[in-house]
């Protein structure tokens, strides 16, 4: 896995996606650029990953599957980092590479079906920034214009 560089200003890019790290009083806020909407959910997971951690691992071993459901994508993106949050600091387990599939929606809704690698927390070893509360639904944006797709997330720390 490439490394990404973090330039002036808080931006990272990696694999033709963009993640630009906000200001926000008492809180913390990333804006997300992707080709997809599937890569622009993975792209949440990583910025999730900079945020909670000064140097996130980039393998691991351990498999995990998350499927998750709901009545709209801005939803289903709080859903999938507030997953992410709990499997990081209540099971132990950090999500260094996703697979997501984000199936037609229909009816009910979106879905998500992902399947994660993971390597064990090491607080000290990655650089434990903080927890996570959640991620919140204030100023939450997922939108798709021209070039792809942009999201913007505040996460309650």
């Amino acid at each position: 896995m490439r490394k990404s560089k973090v330039a002036a200003g808080g931006v990272a890019a990696f694999r033709g996606a963009m993640i630009r790290m906000l200001d926000h009083t008492a809180d913390v806020g990333f804006e997300l650029e992707a080709p997809s909407l599937e890569a622009l959910f993975d792209e949440a997971r990583r910025a999730l990953l900079m945020v909670v951690f000064e140097h996130p691992p980039e393998e691991g071993e351990g498999v995990d599957a998350v499927r998750l459901a709901a009545p709209d994508r801005e939803t289903l993106l709080v859903r999938w980092l507030n997953e992410l949050v709990y499997l990081i600091q209540d099971a132990g387990f950090v999500p260094v590479g996703a697979e997501i599939q984000l199936p037609e929606a229909d009816d009910s809704g979106y879905a998500l079906e992902a399947r994660l690698t993971g390597a064990p927390l090491l607080l000290e070893e990655y650089g434990w920034q903080g927890e996570i509360k959640s991620a919140t639904f204030h100023g939450l944006e997922v939108t798709k214009g021209e070039d792809g797709w942009h999201a913007r997330v505040i996460l309650d720390v």
